[in-house]
């Protein structure tokens, strides 16, 4: 079982680092809510696991989870969505 302070540390990395993408590759505003609606769940099954139910018991290591889920979420979405537009704006070959 991960203690709190552990799970803490991890989850502020996580989250730093997972910021520093969705920075440079934002998604559009709503799909950030649709990730910040599908974390609750995903979090609430994540603190039922036995790895972290510790975390669970206090507030800022449960919240800790949820925004580092938060966050997670929605850096993937940065980078899948700024890959398709980076591919929409790549001009085709001229033909020759």
């Amino acid at each position: 079982m991960m203690s709190t302070p552990l799970v803490i540390a991890l989850g502020v990395a996580v989250i730093l680092v997972a910021s520093t993408l969705s920075v440079r590759r934002e998604p559009p505003f709503w799909t950030v809510l649709l990730v910040c609606l599908a974390a609750y769940p995903i979090s609430s099954a994540l603190l039922r696991l036995p790895a972290l139910a510790d975390a669970g018991l206090g507030t800022v290591g449960e919240w800790t989870v949820r925004l580092a889920v938060v966050s997670v979420g929605t850096a993937l979405l940065g980078l899948a969505l700024g890959r398709r537009r980076e591919r929409d704006r790549t001009p085709e070959p001229a033909e020759g």
